[in-house]
């Protein structure tokens, strides 16, 4: 007879993943997908170190809602590497990847003013190589022959405020056919320079602040970023909100440091009108980790966080898988009006849509099209909802929040009107996985190719030539 276990786990799929025992990134081992416990697993198999598991989710109703989510792929318009490999070997981008750049990732400098104990570039003072604005041109065009309409550009780094020529640059990104510009940032240069916040609000609609907002702790930022940030990052929201510049506030999530503030640092952004919401990253082992012991999260056990929360509107309808990469990207949008104590009062309109609205349209682009689909959106929104009618209007303006889809783009509903909480996971050598690499959307943009995110961070060597900075 077949021995039967009744705590063994449930097979869900095979896939691959890298060792991260004896960190072996050169070779995929088999790895199977199980489930036990309500929680989720990859169970490694490698020849030298054994079997492992790595827990990727504790919410095994939710991941299975993630796969239900899971839509048609948006590709690239143009493939610039062949596959020779095979994932995750072939980065650049190659035929096997199923999303285009939904997030393209500028890297301007590798200089930094700070030294974060987490940093996933691992940059920090002294490192230098600002790119020349010859390479980010020819990063540009890199971009546009993938995506000759891209959605959303994010100026990155190292710091990109210490480069010479970032006002520049902004300007010259803001010019191409990008729909959305981000700058990622300290905050410490928009904190004590008023004459650079003037520049960034003269760049207009379609420009965000993507700021580094890790806690309201002293204690805690010194454990993350090597030093007290908080009066920094207050005086930084000020300069925001005074000029009212758009502005994401982003917080690296590290188990049993601040994972506990994810409701308070909910509740602090909607003070301020200028934010536009909040992302949540756990931390990913890339570039400089300097912590021990257990401090990975799962993108479900931040979601259960922010559910539980009774002080935020967001519940488990709210916050659901983004369609394009939904085991790695939950998100939650609602409609925002500011108070009379200028606090935000928050609709929140993604648990109304129907999950076939969102799974069966074509991508962003031909999507703004659909007018009819539009319609049918606002329409489910504004039913029995008491914000509705004094938000939701019946035409449509073209223009793109960020890079999630336009139906959260009504007429009379400006971006001062919305707001959103994204929980963004990375991939790594501990949580890697072949299916799901294949699905990122967040690219690295380079003079000749576009890399996934979590791929370019970890280090792999590409078969088309190793990962290196643009000089």
């Amino acid at each position: 007879m077949p021995y039967y276990a009744e705590d063994y786990d449930l097979y869900l799929t095979a896939t691959q993943s890298f060792c991260h025992k004896c960190n072996n990134l050169h070779r995929l081992i088999d790895t199977h997908i199980v489930t036990k416990n309500n929680e989720v697993f990859l169970r490694k198999f490698c020849p030298k170190c054994g079997e492992t598991m790595v827990k990727i989710s504790t919410d095994y109703e939710y991941y299975k809602r993630c796969n239900d989510y899971l839509k048609k792929p948006d590709l690239p318009e143009k493939h610039l590497t062949k596959v020779l490999k095979g994932c995750p070997f072939d980065c650049g981008v190659c035929p096997q990847h199923q999303n285009h750049a939904c997030l393209a990732l500028f890297n301007i400098t590798d200089e930094c003013n700070m030294k974060c104990n987490i940093c996933y570039y691992a940059a920090e003072p002294g490192l230098g190589n600002h790119r020349s604005m010859e390479t980010i041109e020819q990063m540009l065009a890199t971009l546009l022959e993938t995506e000759s309409e891209p959605d959303l550009i994010q100026v990155t780094g190292g710091e990109p405020t210490t480069h010479p020529e970032i006002v520049e640059i902004l300007r010259y990104l803001k010019k191409s056919p990008v729909r959305h510009l981000m700058l990622n940032t300290n905050g410490i240069k928009i904190a004590k320079d008023e004459e650079f916040v003037k520049a960034l609000k003269s760049l207009g609609g379609g420009f965000e602040v993507y700021l580094q907002f890790d806690s309201l702790n002293s204690d805690v930022l010194k454990d993350l970023r090597a030093r007290d940030m908080l009066d920094i990052r207050l005086s930084a929201l000020a300069m925001l909100e005074k000029y009212n510049i758009s502005t994401t506030l982003v917080t690296v999530v590290k188990k049993g440091i601040n994972d506990h503030e994810i409701p308070e640092v909910i509740k602090f952004s909607r003070k301020y009108r200028c934010v536009r919401g909040v992302v949540f990253q756990p931390v990913q082992e890339a570039g400089r980790i300097n912590a021990r012991d257990d401090f990975r999260l799962t993108l479900s056990e931040i979601r259960q966080r922010i559910i539980e929360d009774e002080d935020n509107p967001f519940n488990d309808e709210d916050m659901i898988p983004l369609p394009c990469d939904p085991h790695k990207i939950s998100v939650g949008y609602a409609a925002k009006m500011m108070d009379e104590k200028l606090y935000a009062n928050l609709m929140p309109v993604t648990g109304k849509l129907p999950k076939e609205l969102l799974t069966d349209q074509k991508g962003t682009i031909t999507f703004e099209q659909d007018r009819e689909f539009v319609k049918t959106v606002v329409e489910t929104v504004s039913l029995d909802t008491a914000m509705g009618e004094g938000i939701l209007k019946d035409k449509i303006k073209q223009k793109l929040f960020c890079c999630w889809p336009n139906f959260l783009c009504p007429a009379d509903m400006g971006y001062e009107n919305v707001y959103r909480i994204v929980i963004m996971e990375f991939s790594d050598i501990v949580n890697f996985d072949s299916i799901n690499i294949k699905r990122e959307c967040n690219f690295m943009i380079e003079p000749n190719r576009t890399i996934p995110f979590s791929t370019y961070n970890m280090g792999i060597e590409f078969s088309h030539g190793k990962k290196n900075a643009a000089s």
